[in-house]
C-alpha cells in the first residue's frame, strides 16, 4: 500500500510533521472525505468533528475545531485552530 504524509498545524506549532500515512478521513463543507496516496488537489474547508487516520493499520482519531484542508500528490495538510486526541467514540484520550 502507497503511503501519503500528513501534517497539521495550528496556532501552536506543528502537531504532526509529515507523519506518513495510509489514509486520512475528514468531515469537510461537502461532507465526509478519505484521502489516499495520490489523492487528487483539493482545498476545502473543515468542519467541527472528528478525523481518522491510519498509520501500520491502527487506527487513530484526532478532534479538529474547523480548518483548513490542503491535499496534494505529496502531502495531506490540515490547519486548524484547536485539536485533541480521542477514541473511536470521540471520547477525549486523557494526557
Amino acid at each position: 500500500m502507497q503511503l501519503t504524509k500528513l501534517k497539521i498545524i495550528t496556532p501552536d506549532g506543528i502537531y504532526i510533521n509529515d507523519l506518513e500515512v495510509e489514509n486520512v478521513s475528514v468531515r469537510t463543507a461537502d461532507g465526509q472525505i478519505t484521502i489516499y496516496a495520490n489523492h487528487s488537489a483539493i482545498v476545502s474547508t473543515l468542519l467541527i468533528g472528528d478525523m481518522r487516520y491510519e498509520i501500520n493499520g491502527t487506527v487513530k482519531y484526532i478532534h479538529l475545531h474547523r480548518g483548513i484542508l490542503r491535499v496534494s500528490k505529496e502531502q495531506i495538510k490540515i490547519l486548524t485552530q484547536r485539536l485533541y486526541e480521542v477514541d473511536e467514540k470521540g471520547q477525549r484520550l486523557k494526557k
